[in-house]
């Protein structure tokens, strides 16, 4: 049987799409793909502001508070609120007849009557040598999630 609603990705919108569903009571499935390596760069669900120190920019937070942990809140909202997670990349869809079909990461099928995707943006790094080391150590390369 489909499900009601999939979203895939597991970053701010994907987590508010969720959240907005599952309080319609439509039993969203939410596809955050697993934490991998993909060539120079970790890959990791939540999308940028899992790399992203102090969030000074969000209501509700007048100190401040770290992207990492702003996720976690977002996702266990999202729980609370009845979405179901799921650690599994969506890298194949077919939008081409109802139900939409998609497959994945082991290449098993998922119908659903309606997909949002929310697959968000990435830093556009240049990849030269130390580029990740001195983003990650605070060493002067950095990028912003807006």
């Amino acid at each position: 049987m489909p499900e009601k609603v999939v979203i895939i990705g597991s970053g701010p919108a994907g987590y508010t799409a969720a959240i907005y569903a599952a309080r319609a009571n439509l039993q969203p499935v939410l596809y955050a793909d697993e934490p991998r390596q993909e060539g120079a760069f970790n890959i990791i669900p939540g999308g940028q502001l899992m790399f992203t120190t102090d969030v000074e920019n969000y209501p509700g937070f007048p100190e401040g508070v770290l992207g990492p942990d702003l996720m976690n809140l977002f996702e266990k909202q999202a729980e609370h609120c009845g979405a179901r997670m799921v650690r599994k990349l969506i890298p194949r869809v077919d939008f081409s007849q109802r139900p939409f079909k998609m497959w994945d990461s082991e290449d098993t099928l998922i119908e659903a009557h309606s997909v949002i995707i929310a697959t968000g943006a990435t830093a556009n790094w240049l990849g030269l040598p130390n580029e990740q080391r001195l983003a990650k150590s605070g060493g002067g390369v950095s990028a912003c999630a807006v």
